[in-house]
């Protein structure tokens, strides 16, 4: 919403309470219409002028925390697209929303891997007593080179529940338990991986479903028997990138007395979806720090004065 009225749409101020879920492949629509394309790039598909976006910008990156980097950004940017002649982009809360889902399919807001701690951890954490490179080393156990999910978070966090339940007897036949991964072996693993020749690439995407959806899926999970009271999602104040998701889905597996059950493509989409409309992934506010920074930066100046025209902005978080 706040990266909207960055880039408004219309004369009004349209703030909402009801999250809107964005939709990686119309980000990558709205990041070419609206002519961003121009001047970054993604992956190496782009301008050259200003930084591409595929790199990592670091782990726990927000959606707060992209709109104070783009309000200090604005100016420069507004200067060099006028030098060039392009129009000022105009975008609604969904294109905005569209966004920033497109921006973490391309992995911007994970921190960089370290591919060759990640072949040590490959080793050390006994994967690769099970998983081959390029052929199986146990049998019925696929290998690296058919894995399907490095470009997707919200795939590699399914698979990797699902991965956990199924590995209990194979951990048992070796009289071990799963190893935890922090998010930075997640992370090194994850980088060894995808470096390996001949693993399957796939377009990122990121397309949570509807909240009601997902708080169904939480239900009829289980997860609201346990995460309820002190455990409820919505009072941790968590701040995630997807691949410390996915690290904290792994590590989560494993305490269950029984086998936890299976998560489908489905589910997880509506699970992300509803853990979204949480803010499960974002950092929680002070508001009387807010306050003091309205204060401080001045913002009232025009918020505060019916001269400018600016709208208020007390309450419109309501509307």
């Amino acid at each position: 919403m706040l990266l909207a009225h960055l880039w408004p749409a219309g004369a009004g101020f349209a703030a909402t309470r009801e999250l809107l879920l964005g939709d990686a492949e119309r980000g990558r629509e709205t990041f070419q219409t609206q002519q961003c394309i121009v001047c970054h790039s993604v992956g190496g598909e782009g301008g050259r002028t200003a930084p591409d976006l595929a790199r990592a910008a670091g782990r726990g990156f927000a959606p707060a925390e992209m709109v104070s980097l783009l309000w200090n950004h604005a100016p420069k940017m507004w200067a060099a697209m006028a030098k060039s002649g392009i129009r000022r982009p105009r975008l609604n809360e969904q294109q905005a929303a569209d966004l920033f889902a497109f921006f973490f399919a391309a992995r911007y807001f994970e921190k960089p891997g370290d591919a060759r701690r990640g072949e040590t951890l490959f080793e050390a954490r006994r994967c690769a007593q099970c998983h081959g490179l390029a052929h199986p080393a146990r049998e019925g156990i696929r290998p690296v080179s058919e894995w399907e999910t490095m470009d997707d978070p919200i795939a590699l966090a399914q698979s990797m529940w699902n991965h956990a339940r199924d590995m209990k007897p194979a951990f048992e036949s070796l009289r071990t338990v799963p190893p935890r991964l922090s998010p930075q072996d997640f992370t090194d693993l994850v980088a060894y991986v995808r470096s390996l020749p001949g693993t399957r690439q796939q377009s990122p995407r990121f397309a949570p479903d509807s909240t009601r959806n997902g708080g169904e899926v939480f239900a009829a999970k289980g997860c609201r028997s346990c995460h309820n009271g002190a455990w409820k999602l919505e009072a941790r104040p968590t701040r995630y990138s997807f691949t410390e998701f996915a690290a904290a889905m792994w590590n989560h597996a494993p305490i269950f007395r029984y086998d936890p059950v299976r998560i489908s493509a489905q589910d997880r989409r509506s699970l992300v979806g509803y853990l979204a409309s949480l803010q499960f992934f974002e950092e929680r506010g002070n508001p009387e720090r807010g306050q003091a920074v309205f204060a401080r930066k001045r913002c009232a100046t025009c918020h505060d004065n019916p001269a400018t025209g600016a709208p208020g902005l007390a309450g419109r978080a309501a509307e």
